[in-house]
């Protein structure tokens, strides 16, 4: 990842000259250019062209609460350019709760502009089309969809974000998925607030400039000047490398910024900015981490007898707490490193967020005498952890380290599909924090276990009817018997559904499900029928029913970032085919085998007497590779999908 952290010394490039008189940034001008344009120059795939994107961060006192406010104003234009692109005309805007008050959304102003019988017409933003959607009891959404929006059309919206929380400063993004003409942010700072500005994705700003403002301002008894900031870039191109990463926002042109230090009018600071031993006291010093911890541990001392530890090895009375947990308390589906719920609350309820069950989990291990230390981390889709700045909020999540002997397991006990020392997918390969006494102790979660889907076909042919009639069994091992489990839920009907939309095929039931335990295979059966090409009395047979890898999953022609395959994978086919009477085989595949610095793939056909047993299989050798890898990848997929697609030709004897 290419990341600078800013310290406010970069060069300073000005703006002007920029792109000329062609975009306007003046609100609610649209020129003849911007109109009449059919694709971006510079990008004629993109769906839309963000024209300008500015955005004004500032501070105002507020005389009803005596203290500073916060506000954020954002101004966007966007030119859709395909019908894909009308979907950027939907905006999502978070806003907050904590201890004070709500966050607002207001002053939004929004119109769509279109060319109508050579004149440009107007769209107002409706205010039925504003409306709010609940995220939790702290996050809401204020959803906005403009009218009238097309192929051609230009949108563009305005809004302020009023908060009293200054940690909530968002985060500006130069990058999207679609080009950026130009993104600029002015803030202007006070001196009672000093924030880190940590840049992502870049190692110099196409802007930087920053002045004091000759003005003094007032509040209250408070006499201060704003120092004045400018962030710009230009000509950003869309962010294209979206699929097999963490979070795109690791990786997007970004400026993020951090409360460090607050100082106070009467004299004094406050350090927000710490160290990460500090912070590591500071959790295990917190009434709903380290306290919470330690009213689990003396809890313990009525659950543990129950469990039947006695006799059993570390790991195995691991995997014993960690059953108990899964079985008995349920996850709310909210993260966090804290516990939400006091111990009281969360044992009477049996249900908590993230920090309730994994630090439960931790002090259960723990009076069970195992050495289990808590890692708080931040999951794929909340981006990864800039460790040369130590904010908390960087961290949104808390799982298990457990030392068994030699052997170290990162575990989870929010799902209770998984096998004990799997973690999900939203935990893996990412680093996080081992919460120690007055250390700074990284670890890097791993997802040990391959996934492997297995599908095995016994077939017969019906010439008559032009058909293969096939007796087919999925199985999952690893994270693929995870995500059939997770189809499954103990209904049958569910799994039949799953064939449906993930394969396009109807089946009127399936039988034979094995589903043991997390951690073992799960596997299940079915009947289906498929229809057999035969011409002038040849039958042209795909020994795996077309449900075999057919598409390939690397669909880039370049790629600049590593390739985060989450866990190692692979799948497996075989396939029993029966050759009908008065039929004899004409053409059967050539065996094949690549055995590279990727991956392996193994394709295997023979006939013996009166059937063709045939194997195929693939299995990826790393879980993230390079991106100078990804050229290779992808053409290892086109060969080994093309050979697992060949078909065996029978004709009459």
């Amino acid at each position: 990842m290419r990341t600078a952290y800013l310290s406010l010394i970069l060069l300073t490039v000005s703006f002007l000259g920029y792109a000329q008189k062609n975009y306007s940034t003046e609100f609610g001008k649209i020129t003849q250019y911007e109109m009449d344009m059919k694709e971006y120059p510079q990008d004629p795939d993109a769906e839309a062209v963000v024209f300008y994107d500015l955005g004004d961060y500032f501070f105002q006192g507020d005389d009803n609460s005596g203290r500073f406010k916060l506000y954020m104003t954002r101004k966007t234009k966007i030119k859709i350019l395909k019908e894909a692109g009308t979907a950027y005309a939907n905006f999502e805007i978070p806003y907050y709760t904590g201890d004070q008050d709500w966050e607002s959304v207001y002053r939004i102003n929004a119109t769509t502009y279109n060319m109508e019988g050579g004149s440009l017409t107007k769209t107002s933003l409706d205010p039925k089309n504003v409306y709010d959607e609940k995220v939790n009891e702290r996050v809401r959404l204020k959803k906005i969809a403009l009218s009238n929006v097309r192929v051609g059309s230009i949108v563009e919206i305005t809004y302020t974000i009023e908060t009293p929380y200054f940690f909530n400063m968002r985060e500006w993004n130069f990058q999207r998925k679609i080009p950026v003409v130009m993104s600029n942010l002015t803030y202007k700072a006070i001196p009672y607030y000093a924030y880190t500005y940590i840049a992502k994705g870049i190692t110099k700003l196409d802007v930087f400039k920053s002045e004091s403002d000759t003005e003094e301002r007032r509040f209250g008894n408070l006499t201060y000047k704003e120092m004045v900031y400018d962030f710009g870039m230009v000509n950003l191109p869309a962010f294209k490398d979206e699929e097999y990463i963490t979070s795109p926002d690791d990786y997007m042109v970004n400026l993020n910024f951090q409360l460090s230090t607050i100082y106070y009018p009467t004299g004094g600071k406050k350090d927000i900015m710490t160290t990460w031993p500090d912070m590591c006291d500071d959790f295990l010093k917190d009434e709903d981490f380290g306290k919470y911890l330690k009213n689990v541990e003396k809890e313990a001392k009525k659950i543990l007898p129950a469990l039947n530890l006695a006799g059993k090895s570390p790991e195995e009375q691991a995997e014993t707490i960690t059953e108990y947990v899964k079985a008995k308390y349920s996850w709310d589906e909210h993260y966090g490193e804290f516990a939400r719920l006091n111990l009281s609350d969360f044992l009477k309820q049996q249900k908590g967020n993230v920090g309730n069950i994994n630090l439960f989990l931790i002090g259960l291990l723990k009076a069970a005498g195992i050495e289990v230390y808590p890692v708080i981390l931040s999951t794929r889709e909340n981006g990864a952890i800039s460790q040369g700045h130590p904010f908390q909020q960087f961290f949104n999540y808390v799982i298990a380290e457990v030392k068994t002997g030699d052997k170290i397991s990162f575990i989870d006990g929010t799902e209770p599909l998984l096998h004990y020392s799997d973690l999900p997918e939203r935990c893996i390969n990412v680093r996080g924090l081992v919460i120690k006494p007055k250390t700074e102790e990284w670890a890097i979660t791993r997802q040990k276990t391959i996934s492997i889907s297995q599908k095995k076909f016994d077939i017969t042919i019906d010439p008559i009817a032009k058909k293969a009639n096939a007796e087919i069994s999925f199985a999952g091992v690893g994270n693929e018997s995870y995500k059939l489990r997770t189809a499954y839920l103990g209904r049958p009907e569910n799994l039949i559904h799953y064939l449906k939309d993930k394969y396009k095929i109807e089946v009127s039931e399936v039988k034979q499900i094995e589903d043991k335990q997390s951690g073992k295979p799960f596997s299940f059966s079915f009947h289906y029928s498929n229809g057999i090409e035969n011409n002038d009395g040849k039958l042209f047979v795909q020994p795996f029913c077309y449900l075999n890898i057919h598409q390939n999953p690397f669909k880039q022609t370049k790629r600049t970032l590593p390739i985060d395959m989450v866990y190692i994978r692979g799948e497996f086919y075989s396939a029993n085919v029966s050759i009908p009477k008065g039929y004899k085989v004409e053409f059967l595949p050539e065996n094949n085998h690549v055995d590279n610095a990727l991956l392996t793939y193994t394709y295997n056909a023979e006939q013996r007497e009166d059937k063709i047993y045939l194997t195929a299989s693939y299995q990826l050798k790393k879980n993230i590779y390079d991106a100078e890898d990804y050229i290779g990848l992808k053409a290892s997929f086109i060969d080994l999908i093309k050979k697992f697609s060949e078909m065996i030709v029978l004709v009459k004897e």
